[in-house]
């Protein structure tokens, strides 16, 4: 029922299934807790009101709304922000790209509001990160975590894509990525190259730049497949960048010729079995007969099966570290064949900054890190 209400757009022969759904008296409490999970609050409530069903508890619409209401709010605050960073950068002559949240939402949808996001990601060439670090720094955003050493911070770049800033008054968030994914053997764009090809919007009165439409796909894949498609916001969004015919099969090919056609083909398949977006014969018979494919699938399968769809685990509990430690790493390993790929994404999943704080070594003795990792994790474990 929830991905029923989700399809964009809304078919007769969804909307019949959606009433008999809803006719079947379902768990609103689930309804409601995968709206928040998902941040789809504003999609689920236009699919609902669409079927024309009158057996929507009214306690539902409001709580949908209430959500829809907050995100909208968090969204108008943060055009309000990325106007005034993006004048500050202009300034500054630094070249910035705003990624996903408001820059997608109007791209994808023509509406700013439709699909928000928790932060403001920007993305800066990683030659002039230090300038855009002093940017945001006298907007008066700082860094959350402790000061770094060299050491630290050289490591710390060279398997994180991003560093976050909290505002410290509004403690609005910002991540400033210097590339796309923490590992550059998935997808490895040069920002000189986006750049050229951007895409200008004008949202809330000042223009912005972000990624150019036909790199979407592979990006927003690679991303939601990062995060084992934590969200299904992530496969709407590529639903919805699929209703033009032909688009999908263009983006398999640009997948393919990327080493990622794999990871696309499942989404085609996730968009396919849960949105109602069609597709085609001959990917629906590659992806049966990829055992990548189905590995990612059987994966998957553990991060949506009974509860886990709609009830995110707390991080620290048993459910937590199976699926944070276990499956979304073993999701994230096989999205790639190259050997490359997965070398330095094995080499990553033994890297964290939590550790540093938990114990903390001498530059001198930073390769015994990932040794010391099984203690540092019972520790902060044991001081919880």
């Amino acid at each position: 029922m929830f991905c029923l209400a989700l399809r964009r757009p809304q078919r007769p022969e969804d909307a019949q299934a959606l009433r008999c759904a809803l006719a079947g008296e379902p768990n609103w409490s689930c309804i409601i807790a995968g709206a928040r999970r998902h941040l789809v609050a504003p999609l689920i409530l236009a699919g609902l009101q669409e079927c024309g069903s009158t057996q929507v508890p009214p306690e539902v619409i409001a709580e949908l709304r209430r959500q829809s209401v907050a995100g909208v709010r968090r969204t108008f605050a943060q055009i309000a922000e990325i106007g005034s960073l993006s004048r500050a950068f202009s300034a500054a002559g630094i070249p910035v790209l705003v990624l996903k949240g408001v820059a997608l939402s109007a791209q994808l949808y023509g509406d700013p509001a439709l699909r928000g996001g928790r932060d403001v990601d920007l993305l800066v060439d990683p030659h002039r990160f230090l300038e855009a670090d002093a940017i945001l720094s006298k907007a008066s955003y700082s860094r959350p975590i402790e000061a770094l050493s060299a050491r630290q911070n050289a490591e710390y770049q060279r398997w994180i894509k991003e560093v976050e800033y909290v505002h410290t008054v509004t403690q609005a968030r910002i991540e400033l990525h210097y590339r796309l994914t923490d590992n550059a053997n998935l997808l490895g764009w040069e920002f000189d190259a986006l750049w050229n090809e951007r895409e200008e919007l004008r949202i809330g009165g000042t223009p912005i730049a972000t990624l150019p439409r036909h790199r979407l796909a592979l990006y927003l894949c690679a991303h939601a497949a990062c995060h084992s498609w934590e969200r299904l916001r992530w496969l709407v969004d590529l639903a919805e960048l699929w209703q033009k015919p032909g688009s999908a099969e263009v983006a398999v090919e640009t997948a393919d010729a990327a080493g990622l056609g794999p990871a696309m083909l499942h989404a085609v398949v996730l968009a396919d079995r849960w949105l109602g977006l069609p597709a085609t014969e001959r990917h629906i018979a590659r992806a049966r007969t990829s055992a990548q494919v189905r590995r990612l699938d059987r994966i998957l399968a553990h991060l949506y099966t009974g509860e886990a769809w709609h009830q995110s685990p707390r991080r620290g509990s048993w459910r937590g570290l199976a699926r944070y430690s276990l499956w979304a790493r073993l999701y994230r390993l096989s999205l790639k064949s190259d050997w490359r790929y997965r070398s330095t994404q094995a080499m990553r999943e033994w890297f964290t900054p939590a550790d540093w704080a938990t114990l903390r070594l001498p530059d001198g003795l930073f390769r015994l890190y990932p040794f010391v990792r099984p203690a540092a994790w019972l520790l902060r474990r044991w001081r919880r």
